[in-house]
C-alpha cells in the first residue's frame, strides 16, 4: 500500500486495522481504535521475523495483532497466534501461514469489537532486537546466496 492510498483522516470511532501493511502510518492518522497484525512473533521486531525464525532455528512462529502507536511494533499486543515450524520449513511458507494467522486475527478482533468492544487485556510484551527493513534486505540477500539454489526452468507442452 502507498501512503496516498491512506484515509485522509481518522475519527475516535472507528475500527482501522492495517493488515500486513509494509507503511508506516503517519502520526496524524494514528487513532485509539487502529491495529496492526504483524506477521511474526513479539520478540522479532520489525522487518524479517521469518527469516530469523529460520537463522535462529526456532521451532515456533506466530502472527501478533497489537495497537498501533507512534513507534512501530511497540503497542499493547491483545492477541498472539503460535505455530510450530520444523527444519524443512522455509521463509517463504512460514510467511504463509504468518499470513493466514493474520487474517484469524483480524477476525478475533472485529468480533472482540462486535461483542466487547475495544479490547483491553495485553496477553504479551514486545522484545528482541528491532530489524529495519536495510538490514532485512541485506540478511535476505546473504541467505538466499548461501541457501538456495537456483532451480532450471522446465516447460510444461
Amino acid at each position: 500500500m502507498l501512503v496516498d492510498e491512506l484515509p485522509v483522516s481518522t475519527d475516535d470511532v472507528t475500527l482501522y486495522i492495517s493488515f500486513l501493511g509494509d507503511v508506516i502510518i503517519p502520526e496524524s492518522l494514528i487513532s485509539k481504535h487502529m491495529y496492526n497484525t504483524h506477521p511474526g512473533p513479539p520478540w522479532y521486531r520489525g522487518w524479517g521475523s521469518r527469516l530469523r525464525t529460520v537463522l535462529d532455528k526456532q521451532t515456533v512462529h506466530a502472527s501478533t495483532l497489537h495497537k498501533v502507536e507512534l513507534r512501530v511494533d511497540t503497542g499493547d499486543i491483545y492477541q498472539i497466534i503460535e505455530f510450530s515450524v520444523t527444519e524443512s520449513d522455509t521463509i517463504d511458507n512460514i510467511h504463509s501461514r504468518a499470513e493466514l494467522a493474520s487474517l484469524a486475527l483480524v477476525t478475533w478482533l472485529i468480533d472482540h469489537y462486535a461483542l466487547k468492544g475495544k479490547p483491553t487485556h495485553k496477553v504479551a510484551e514486545w522484545s528482541g532486537k528491532f530489524m529495519y527493513k536495510k538490514e532485512y534486505q541485506k540478511l535476505r540477500h546473504e541467505y538466499i546466496n548461501n541457501n538456495v539454489t537456483p532451480q532450471p526452468a522446465t516447460s510444461e507442452y
